[in-house]
């Protein structure tokens, strides 16, 4: 007897997608972009060869899905989330230290994304996201800060913004990677000190 054919709506084929994605985060942060196999991918998904083709034409595609979800957990990590939202010192510790810890657990795809977005523009564009997000809420954040005259307020927020984010992700980067052997508290309260020190909120009023 012909087996039964699976309805649309069914949870078993509705879940497909989410493990080839899980098993392609294995497979990626395993084997590297280059190294990566689609059969591999299905293999640890536990699923028939033909079966990723359904939903992915190449490995680009995928990897893209898995860096999404990676650009979602980055740019989910907002002054929102933290309790010292309404401290200007608070807040910039708080956010630099969650940051750093998300970027660690996602660190081989982050050193990945650079290898596969040297010939994908999407996948550029989701790194290019992630940066995006954290210097709009960093140069939003300094603007108002000189509005209150807590920040220098000869400092240009973009570019103040831009300089900050561009040197905690370097830094993240190279010590996710191991290339270099930070204590992960001392690390990050010197970025803290860094920025309060280059924003002038460590003094008790801003200097123009």
């Amino acid at each position: 007897m012909a087996s039964e054919r699976r309805p649309r709506n069914d949870p078993r084929r509705e879940q497909t997608p989410k493990r080839l994605v899980a098993a392609a985060r294995i497979v990626f942060e395993r084997d590297g972009f280059y190294d990566a196999r689609l059969s591999d991918i299905t293999a640890e998904a536990n699923v028939a060869a033909g079966t990723l083709y359904n939903y992915y034409r190449s490995k680009h595609e995928i990897f893209r899905d898995v860096f999404r979800e990676v650009a979602d957990e980055l740019t989910a990590i907002t002054p929102e989330h933290v309790s010292g939202q309404h401290d200007p010192a608070r807040r910039i510790e708080e956010v630099n230290r969650v940051y750093v810890q998300a970027f660690r657990r996602n660190a081989r795809l982050m050193a990945l994304l650079y290898q596969a977005g040297e010939t994908d523009e999407e996948i550029r564009a989701l790194g290019d996201e992630v940066r995006q997000h954290f210097q709009d809420r960093v140069s939003a954040a300094i603007a108002r800060w000189q509005a209150d005259g807590l920040a220098f307020a000869d400092l240009d927020p973009v570019y103040t913004a831009h300089a900050l984010t561009f040197m905690v992700e370097r830094v993240a980067m190279a010590w996710a990677a191991g290339r270099v052997d930070y204590d992960e508290h001392t690390m990050v309260d010197t970025i803290n000190k860094i920025w309060l020190r280059a924003l002038g909120l460590d003094v008790p009023s801003a200097r123009s």
